[in-house]
């Protein structure tokens, strides 16, 4: 489920991120609407972007607790506690938008913000880079510091289960293991590829609104394209990971060799 809103989130990032800011870019330095749209298209380009953030932090809460925290999970509704992370995800990513209508006006024709000093525009990046970037990732790193923590040792003591258990129920564990590892190496992938992806375009954000003249614009502009990325490469590690639906919904795409299988 949450990785459903992943993908709502990276569709909403094109939709309602990059077409708005594609169109504006066209017609500067004149912005065509009321001020109150000025504020509402800024208010809307920033959801996506905290969205996708904190559902990583989502998505990683909710493998630590059914790893970390398997008799908790057990007892709750296995489709009621994502639907509660991911309902906290997008409040929070509606809240911390809100500030874009104070902090941007249609201003001379334009949709500018409302900064009355390089530092106020400086504190505004560092404290969005921050929020989105730095401390997302650095929470979801810990918890899957825990995870693995707690897999390895969940390993030794299914060794050991398993030493004593019949046939059947030996296979059953190792698919269930199976697939548990497939779901944990595939958010891992995700919130790797996030980071990675997204650190240019953060750290040259930073740089350039600290000490605008130590980088090149046309330089930091095509650096600022990596984050664009991860939302299309979202779509493309799913599919890696889950070939096999992939083959069951299009069997045109099955593959005949059975070593790529």
């Amino acid at each position: 489920m949450l990785i459903l809103h992943m993908s709502a989130a990276d569709l909403l990032f094109a939709l309602i991120t990059m077409v708005p800011t594609m169109a504006i870019t066209a017609t500067v330095p004149v912005f065509h609407g009321p001020d109150l749209l000025c504020k509402f298209v800024k208010f809307l380009q920033v959801i996506p972007m905290y969205a996708s953030s904190f559902l990583l932090v989502a998505i990683s809460a909710d493998r630590f607790q059914a790893i970390c925290r398997p008799l908790v999970s057990m007892k709750s509704n296995a489709y009621k506690r994502p639907a509660l992370y991911a309902g906290v995800a997008w409040t929070l990513a509606l809240l911390f938008s809100t500030p874009q209508f104070v902090l941007f006006t249609k201003r001379e024709g334009d949709c500018v913000g409302t900064y009355t000093s390089p530092y106020q525009y400086a504190l505004y990046v560092t404290v969005f880079n921050t929020v989105v970037w730095l401390l997302p990732s650095a929470l979801t790193g810990y918890l899957y510091f825990l995870i693995n923590s707690a897999g390895t040792k969940n390993d030794i003591k299914q060794r050991m289960i398993r030493s004593i258990q019949f046939a059947g129920g030996i296979l059953q564990c190792m698919e269930l293991d199976r697939r548990r590892a497939q779901t944990v190496k595939l958010t891992l992938t995700i919130v790797a590829a996030n980071f990675i992806l997204w650190a240019p375009f953060c750290i040259i954000s930073v740089i350039d609104a600290l000490w605008p003249s130590v980088i090149n614009p046309t330089f930091a502009t095509y650096i600022m394209f990596f984050g664009n990325l991860n939302s299309c490469a979202n779509p493309w590690i799913w599919f890696c990971f889950n070939r096999k639906q992939i083959e069951l919904a299009l069997p045109c795409c099955a593959s005949t060799d059975p070593l790529l299988r």
